[in-house]
């Protein structure tokens, strides 16, 4: 069994992949409940981990584009042949765009961008 890959994002430093998926998707009613939230802690620890997350994805570039807010709607999403209805993240950005993106996916693809870097 593999040890668990602690995770940076940002000034926040996580246990595991596993500990910062949680710490994100457990503030999702509280998002959801604000509507859209455009400052604060939380919106700036969600803006550099979007952020981050652009950066270490491709196709996913900001170019130019900045995060003016983050919203929680619910998504139908097709899972193993059923259709579920889940919480999901929106980035809002300044050119009216609203991305949905996904924690997991998000999380993974940073970390393994993160252990590239170390390298």
């Amino acid at each position: 069994m593999g040890r668990s890959m602690p995770v940076k994002i940002g000034l926040k430093e996580f246990t595991s992949k596993k500990a910062a998926v949680s710490y994100f998707l457990d503030k999702r009613e509280e998002v959801r409940n604000a509507g859209v939230i455009t400052n604060g802690i939380f919106f700036d620890e969600l803006k550099v981990f979007f952020t981050l997350y652009c950066d270490s994805c491709p196709g996913w570039g900001l170019n130019g584009r900045l995060v003016t807010g983050f919203s929680v709607k619910s998504e139908k999403r097709l899972i193993n042949g059923n259709w579920i209805t889940t919480l999901c993240y929106e980035a809002q950005l300044s050119n009216k765009e609203c991305r949905p993106f996904s924690i997991q996916e998000a999380v993974k693809v940073i970390a393994k961008s993160s252990a590239t870097n170390d390298l």
